[in-house]
């Protein structure tokens, strides 16, 4: 069997190192080079799409923004999970906010802006607001927080979003995956903690999950979803918003590649190449530190020897300011256990200086 991944990034990378045991060739096509591309039994540039897509059985996507022509052809073929209405959705914000609220999910109060200048003026109508480029902009990036004190800024004249700010307690996410026969199962949510945009660190599981589960499980049956399914949601007086979803693997599912029975890598190869998806379970508690902005080389041996710690390094190649690096697993017996830890890991990578790493 041949499964081909448009993308070349970590993702890729650690859904081809899971599934090596399996009897699965896998081709990668991007327009550069990166991680997956050189562990790949075969890489394509994006101009060989026809070559790339007529050789494999599936094919699936580690991120959103994929050239039209290569989704179009593989889904004329057949062999595009998830489906590109999926993909295509989280193509434009503004999209996707709009199908989630005509399917009766719970969303943020949300307006459509042509122009910054626009934008800016309707997030003041909010009192407090978060304005986020329609197209791009991920980690933090092109998402800009204003109340009544903002003054105007310029920015580019392009289409936004505006969300009512949400006072939230925590944010959190699940992982859910579904096969093309509607089976459906779920990982333990987890807490995430973000900084700047970006997650720092993240611990599965926590309470109150049940309407987590349910939105899950109502959102990809409305896309007829195959595959893996990242939802982040703001907890809210025991309630829950969506956040966004993400059509693929996801950054807070990494603590599932040792605290679980099954890693959401192997999930998600499993459902969109036609084979048995399972039920996961979680073994203990368990978590991820990512590695934001820096090297790791003198930092192994410290993070291992805290014990029940797992470093994954993604291989990219250039060390760079809000570029995740990799990240640590890390898990425990108990939550509170896990939690500490992860200051503690914390502290190793980053000092007393995270913010300088994150910006």
């Amino acid at each position: 069997m041949k499964v081909g991944i448009i993308g070349s990034g970590q993702l890729g990378y650690m859904m081809i190192n899971t599934m090596r045991r399996y009897p699965i060739e896998f081709y990668v096509i991007d327009d550069n080079k990166g991680p997956s591309a050189f562990i790949a039994d075969k890489f394509f540039d994006v101009s060989q799409y026809k070559e790339f897509v007529d050789s494999c059985d599936y094919v699936t996507y580690e991120f959103e923004h994929i050239d039209k022509n290569i989704l179009e052809y593989a889904d004329s073929k057949g062999k595009l999970r998830p489906s590109i209405k999926a993909v295509e959705l989280k193509q434009d914000r503004s999209l996707e906010k709009k199908y989630l609220k005509d399917h009766g999910f719970p969303i943020a109060d949300y307006e459509y802006a042509e122009t910054y200048r626009d934008a800016f003026n309707k997030a003041k109508n909010f009192g407090k607001a978060v304005i986020k480029s329609c197209k791009g902009g991920y980690d933090g990036k092109n998402q800009y927080f204003i109340d009544n004190s903002s003054r105007f800024e310029e920015h580019p004249d392009i289409p936004y979003v505006v969300e009512k700010f949400i006072d939230y307690e925590y944010e959190a996410s699940i992982i859910a995956v579904r096969d093309a026969n509607g089976k459906f199962y779920h990982f333990e949510p987890s807490f995430n903690y973000n900084q700047n945009g970006i997650l720092i660190y993240n611990i599965s599981p926590i309470g109150n999950t049940i309407e987590m589960i349910d939105i899950a499980k109502k959102l990809m049956d409305s896309l007829e979803y195959i595959g893996v399914m990242g939802i982040e949601y703001y907890v809210v007086d025991g309630k829950v918003i969506i956040n966004e979803y993400a059509p693929r693997v996801h950054n807070t599912g990494h603590h599932t590649l040792t605290g679980s029975s099954i890693s959401q890598f192997e999930e998600h190869i499993l459902a969109v190449a036609g084979m048995n998806i399972v039920r996961p379970d979680l073994f203990v508690p368990s978590g991820i530190v990512n590695i934001i902005g820096t090297d790791i080389k003198e930092k192994i041996g410290p993070v291992l020897n805290l014990g029940n710690t797992n470093i994954y390094w993604y291989h990219k190649s250039e060390v760079r300011g809000k570029r995740k690096m990799g990240h640590v697993n890390v898990y425990g017996e108990s939550y509170n256990a896990v939690e500490q830890k992860i200051r503690e890991i914390i502290e190793i990578l980053y000092g007393d200086r995270l913010e300088d790493f994150i910006q």
